[in-house]
């Protein structure tokens, strides 16, 4: 790629600007622009640049510019898109060093908006943050999360789930307090803990499973389950049909989709545990598991959980 001249600080400071830390590439940022707006023209040449809208557009890499910005950027992009502003923020939404004060004067609508969101979006994914426009600026950097979300078209029962999620989430149970209770083998009366237990389990419940389908296939019902963790806070996973899908599985021909929301709440002090990125990965993994389906994250960003 060319070597590209800079941004003055003026020039910059014009834009909304999505800044990066090093690794994240242009190649990266056009993948994720594309799974929430599929359908933008790319065009090619120097630098990337991405019509997201009519009069919408995203272009970079550029050096960091000078403006006050942490030590970390890499790199920014620039938003293009006419300015569009809804009212003044209320005093009593302000204070919290978020959108709502980077916009106090008015939050952005419409098209600017989706582009701010994008922008949001994109740097909670690569560790980045959007430094809205205007010579003192702030700089909005979102808090990565780990929840995740699994779509499939496989209906888990409770007692299912809690069967595949017991060994990542122990003592999950339904919300309400009911146990998780592993199927005893037919024979012995033992608990399925091994194998090839655990694998004729799984094609009996499968079987169950598909012919209840056959004869109901729409499920109109929702539950939700809940494992303690550190520190007073607690892992969910909330089940129920999708009332739609994420634009990125929007070529997924499923009927009846299931959503299962897999998430880590704090506790009293405010954070999550440490593990709780591992944590939520392996209860997803083992979801996806079993409904063989397709992991994103709350930005509707495909996640691979290898």
């Amino acid at each position: 790629m060319t070597p590209l001249l800079g941004l003055d600080a003026a020039q910059a400071a014009a834009y909304h600007l999505l800044v990066v830390p090093d690794g994240v590439t242009a190649t990266d940022v056009e993948a994720l622009v594309l799974s929430r707006f599929p359908e933008a023209s790319v065009q090619g040449g120097d630098r990337l640049l991405v019509e997201v809208l009519p009069g919408c557009a995203v272009d970079g890499p550029w050096p960091p510019p000078p403006l006050p910005l942490p030590d970390w950027v890499a790199s920014v992009y620039r938003l293009v898109a006419p300015e569009q502003r809804g009212d003044p923020v209320p005093p009593e939404l302000r204070g919290r060093g978020d959108l709502l004060d980077a916009f106090a004067d008015g939050e952005p609508v419409a098209d600017e908006r989706q582009l701010v969101e994008l922008a949001l979006a994109v740097a909670r994914r690569t560790g980045g943050g959007l430094r809205v426009s205007g010579a003192d600026g702030m700089l909005l950097v979102p808090t990565a999360l780990p929840d995740l979300l699994v779509y499939g078209e496989v209906w888990l029962e409770p007692d299912a789930l809690l069967h595949v999620l017991e060994p990542h989430l122990p003592g999950v149970v339904v919300q309400g307090g009911t146990a998780a209770a592993v199927p005893p083998d037919a024979v012995t009366g033992a608990p399925l803990l091994q194998d090839e237990a655990e694998r004729r389990w799984w094609h009996a419940e499968a079987d169950a499973y598909d012919a209840a389908a056959l004869e109901e296939p729409q499920v109109s019902e929702s539950y939700g389950v809940e494992a303690p963790a550190a520190d007073g806070a607690v892992y969910t996973v909330a089940v129920e049909p999708a009332p739609t899908l994420p634009v990125v599985l929007g070529g997924r021909e499923w009927t009846g989709p299931i959503v299962y929301e897999v998430r880590c709440y704090a506790g009293p002090s405010g954070t999550l545990p440490a593990d709780a990125v591992a944590r939520v990965d392996a209860a997803a993994r083992a979801v996806l598991a079993a409904v063989d389906g397709q992991a994103v994250d709350d930005d509707g960003f495909l996640v691979d959980l290898g």
